[in-house]
């Protein structure tokens, strides 16, 4: 019987006995990295860990006419208010043993600088999420304090459960910011669901098209609305619902000029010392939101999106 090279393979497996592995010299990882609100956000330095500063606003306009030579009236005065938010300690860790190191890794020259890359771009994701999502605690001895993120500050977030996403219901949160502050709101941080339906508006009719192109433009990334132009963002940090006709999903719109990211410690990467046949390292960081206006922005955090 001629010698036949699966009888080499153990238990039908397509490797074994004296055949190489071909082992690729290469790692893939199509895990989203994308940060676009940390990346675009301003940064500032801050120097505790709870921070504060004063919001102020203007009484309503209203008619206003005085007689004639009318005596002084001592009309009431409004101080700010303060406003705050938690800095939050972000953080990762991990152990490299010396073996590790020495021998020989496919598609990894260092696993040390592999995996310290690794956890910093997890880090920059947890960071996104904080600032999208993040619900305060204050925290104590025993419990890590948590920022407040954008569905949690903004004033004229909706959240109406059931309710549709369609373009009146878009510009309604639009106007409403705009009549809920001298802002301009500029930028719109959508879910995939949210993007489809944004991309799905009726404002475009008519489109001019090179029939040799073979091209069909289906996406929004600018929206002109009556309350100023949009940039539109997609953004996977944002709720999402897996089903078209669930609601779940979020989106927000932002004045950027009025929200900054505040640093305690911007992110800080440590080889630590060995203790043992090993080499720890860790990264941390912490910084909070900071909203100098909450009425700044707008969104929906519960919303029906409809897909065409």
């Amino acid at each position: 019987m001629p010698l036949i090279t699966y009888h080499e393979f153990p238990s039908g497996a397509q490797k074994g006995g004296s055949i190489r592995e071909d082992l690729q010299d290469f790692i893939s990882n199509v895990s989203p990295q994308e940060t676009p609100l940390l990346s675009r956000l301003r940064q500032v330095g801050v120097d505790a860990g709870f921070v504060e500063w004063q919001v102020d606003q203007l009484q309503d306009a209203a008619v206003n006419a005085m007689v004639e030579g009318a005596a002084f009236t001592d009309q009431s005065l409004v101080n700010p208010q303060r406003a705050s938010n938690l800095v939050q300690t972000f953080y990762k860790s991990g152990s490299i043993s010396d073996r590790s190191r020495s021998v020989a890794h496919a598609g990894m020259p260092d696993p040390l600088v592999y995996h310290t890359f690794k956890k910093f771009v997890e880090l920059k994701r947890d960071i996104e999420l904080a600032l999208t999502r993040g619900t305060a605690v204050s925290g104590t001895a025993g419990t890590a304090a948590q920022l407040n993120g954008f569905l949690s500050v903004l004033t004229n977030i909706t959240a109406s459960s059931g309710t549709t996403l369609t373009e009146a219901v878009f510009n309604d949160i639009l106007e409403l910011v705009y009549h809920n502050g001298s802002v301009n709101p500029s930028e719109v941080y959508a879910g995939s669901r949210i993007k489809r339906t944004i991309s799905g508006f009726n404002t475009k009719n008519t489109f001019t098209l090179d029939a040799n192109a073979r091209e069909q433009v289906l996406t929004t990334d600018v929206y002109a609305s009556d309350f100023g132009t949009l940039r539109i963002f997609p953004h996977r940090q944002q709720l999402r619902s897996a089903s078209v006709t669930e609601t779940g999903n979020s989106w927000i719109v932002i004045d950027p000029e009025y929200f900054q990211t505040g640093w305690l410690q911007p992110v800080r990467r440590e080889v630590l010392s060995r203790d043992g046949l090993r080499t720890p390292f860790q990264l941390s960081a912490e910084l909070t939101l900071i909203y100098r206006n909450a009425l700044a922005g707008g969104g929906m955090s519960d919303c029906v999106a409809y897909v065409k």
